[in-house]
């Protein structure tokens, strides 16, 4: 039947704001994402599989912007993510101990690996599994202490195990007297210290310059350096398996308004595609240390295999060091139920271990499915971050 002219007019304003309400719905949502890393480092690598997988979850409905080394550096994360200067950032909780301290403690306790043979050259993919699973699901604590920073966590990923990349052959307890270790958090230079050893604060970039001048014998760092900061041309001597422990303190934190302005079933695809990323990033790691070790070897750099003593002796470091880790955050912090909180921890770090132990992984992919099915996958997105 004809519509009338006057009938159609009427009907005009109507199909105008269906039409402009579908254009609005169909907007894709762009989200800032600031790294703090360079272009082409293994953070950079897993942040261009967020953004593909997070497109390709949604659709194309919210996608993300990536940002290396601009925008934010990793002393700014933090409060730009609070202030809205970029929607997600790689917040490295070391460099904040005031504001998240519950992470800190748990990230300071990666030494309980070092008490394990389990899960050898998996041990950073354990431990990204324990952070995302104690974070997210068990310590209430950690996410109220990001939600007061203006941001959701969610895990980032960790690196391989830490070694002693050194310019002299370490073995035993007595090679360590006296030497300097450049360090990269309080737990090894507790250790340090334990062996005799002066432990020295430096930047990254600055690592290289130390080695070779001398001013540091050793740097207690992951594989992955050797390459990232050119170390394999001044190391000449690597002790692996000691001291242990891996660097997981960081967060991929979204700021709480991006985050609430999603729906929630975009919040689950983001979750999704951080399992990627947190997947893809340890992996990387894990690949490149292997790659850059090897090329060590192969150029000449002694590898060494610490003595059945200085093993024993690490391990019965990092058992008496557990309490005293408990009382520092307690007395500096006031941090309430640090033990019941390590308590709580210890059987995540056992299944994450085994976990990875038996796990059959080919690819990042595995893993990711992995970190999926155990952690995210559980976050109710109805709830959290609101």
């Amino acid at each position: 039947m004809p519509v009338s002219p006057r009938f159609r007019k009427a009907l005009l304003p109507i199909a105008l704001a269906s039409g402009l309400a579908v254009t609005m719905t169909g907007q894709a949502k762009e989200l800032s994402y600031a790294l703090g890393f360079p272009p082409n480092s293994a953070a950079d690598d897993a942040a261009t599989t967020f953004a593909n997988k997070l497109a390709e979850e949604t659709g194309g409905e919210v996608t993300a912007k990536n940002y290396a080394m601009s925008l934010l550096n990793l002393a700014e994360m933090s409060d730009g993510v609070r202030d809205g200067i970029a929607d997600i950032g790689n917040v490295l909780t070391p460099y904040f101990p005031r504001q998240y301290p519950h992470a800190n403690m748990a990230a300071e306790l990666t030494m309980l690996l070092a008490l394990d043979s389990r899960a050898k050259g998996r041990q950073g993919m354990a431990y990204a599994g324990v952070m995302g699973e104690f974070l997210l699901l068990n310590c209430e604590d950690c996410v109220q202490d990001f939600i007061d920073q203006g941001q959701i966590y969610l895990p980032m990923g960790a690196t391989p195990e830490y070694q002693l990349l050194c310019t002299s052959p370490i073995e035993t307890p007595e090679d360590l007297k006296g030497k300097r270790l450049r360090v990269a958090g309080a737990q090894w230079s507790r250790w340090a210290s334990h062996f005799g050893a002066t432990s020295v604060s430096l930047s990254g970039n600055e690592v290289y310059e130390a080695l070779e001048q001398g001013v540091v014998d050793c740097t207690v760092q992951s594989n992955p350096e050797l390459g990232n900061f050119g170390l394999k041309d001044v190391v000449t001597d690597i002790t692996v398996g000691i001291p242990g422990g891996v660097f997981s303190g960081g967060s991929v934190s979204v700021g709480l308004s991006p985050w609430q302005e999603l729906s929630a079933e975009h919040r689950e695809d983001l979750l999704k595609a951080v399992s990627h990323l947190m997947a893809d990033m340890t992996w990387r790691y894990q690949t490149y240390g292997d790659r850059d070790f090897k090329e060590a070897r192969e150029s000449g750099v002694n590898i060494h295999q610490p003595s059945e003593a200085l093993v024993e002796a690490s391990r019965a470091f990092v058992r008496e060091d557990i309490p005293r880790i408990a009382s520092n955050y307690t007395e500096q912090y006031g941090m309430t139920n640090a033990d019941a909180k390590i308590e709580t921890l210890r059987p995540i770090v056992e299944k994450w271990i085994k976990l990875m132990d038996e796990a059959k992984l080919e690819d990042a992919e595995d893993l990711a499915a992995i970190y999926w099915e155990e952690i995210l996958s559980k976050v109710d997105v109805e709830t959290y971050g609101q």
